[in-house]
């Protein structure tokens, strides 16, 4: 079944002060591309603060207000959709309120597809506007569509619609680009591989290979290896409840007190914290749809 036609929203969740939550699962061809897909609806205004811990997707995210003119109320038509990349540690913000926000969780493998292979070497790392790396009437279609969708549901199905047509349009892109992703995308699935053995996988230097992963993936292959080990400890933590030394051992860091200090260089938090973390409605769909990885604090 195509992901655009189901109808089971799953992982809801709304507080007290007005935030309507929804997770759609990830099936199909979007499956290589999209580690998950959200949406939000915030009643209230800000400032509502928040903090972005390092994951190791890219977020591709439309955000627009609630009013009748929500399309044009965040910021000009086609300006609304923006790509953040891989962070280099916590960032902590205050969001407006009062708007719908839709969020794809991109793989690297994912980038590079549905973005049809653009550098991002140069690309601002928080909220890069999309319409600066693609054909701006992209854009507006996919942003017109949302904003015409009459309930949260149906936008993030129009948007999970919009996804799965990229994945799926023929096209040419760079042969760089897909190596680099391929590399990445093996590297989050093991993040203790040594980047030799990558490189050697993918037939080219590890110079070259930092090359790639600067160019293509907007990281190098270490970054992304501790970002990687740092969502495997939440997935651990929350999946299996075992201890910290444990978790450490099973992640490949040398002992608890090396995970506690890249923990702290990228979060700002101890281990403990950090996994145990307050969670807002937002974050904790976004735990249950990672498979217990943190994307907000």
């Amino acid at each position: 079944m195509r992901i655009a036609a189901r109808k089971d929203m799953a992982m809801d969740g709304l507080s007290d002060t007005g935030t309507k939550v929804r997770a759609l699962p990830v099936s199909g061809a979007l499956r290589p591309y999209v580690r998950a897909l959200m949406a939000t609806e915030i009643a209230c205004s800000g400032p509502l603060p928040m903090a972005v811990a390092p994951h190791e997707s890219i977020m591709l995210s439309v955000n627009l207000g609630r009013a009748a003119a929500s399309i044009e109320q965040k910021g000009a038509h086609g300006h609304n959709t923006s790509l953040t990349g891989i962070r280099e540690w916590t960032g902590a913000f205050n969001g407006a309120g009062n708007c719908v926000t839709l969020f794809a969780l991109l793989t690297p493998l994912g980038v590079v597809q549905l973005l049809d292979s653009q550098p991002l070497d140069r690309v601002p790392r928080i909220r890069a506007p999309v319409a600066g790396l693609l054909d701006q009437r992209v854009t507006r279609r996919l942003e017109s569509g949302i904003a015409l969708a009459p309930t949260l549901e149906a936008r993030l199905l129009t948007f999970a619609s919009w996804l799965e047509e990229r994945a799926t349009a023929a096209r040419k892109l760079d042969r760089t680009a897909l190596r680099a992703g391929r590399a990445a995308m093996r590297l989050c699935q093991q993040p203790r591989l040594p980047i030799e053995t990558l490189a050697d996988e993918q037939a080219v230097s590890r110079r070259q290979l930092e090359r790639d992963f600067g160019r293509w993936i907007g990281t190098s292959p270490r970054h992304l290896a501790q970002v990687a080990r740092l969502q495997a400890v939440s997935r651990r933590a929350q999946a299996h409840g075992a201890s910290l030394a444990d978790i450490a051992a099973d992640v490949g860091f040398a002992d608890q007190s090396h995970m506690s200090r890249v923990v702290r260089q990228l979060t700002g938090l101890t281990p403990q914290r950090f996994v145990r973390a307050r969670q807002s409605p937002l974050a904790q769909t976004f735990r249950q749809a990672t498979g217990g990885g943190t994307v907000y604090l």
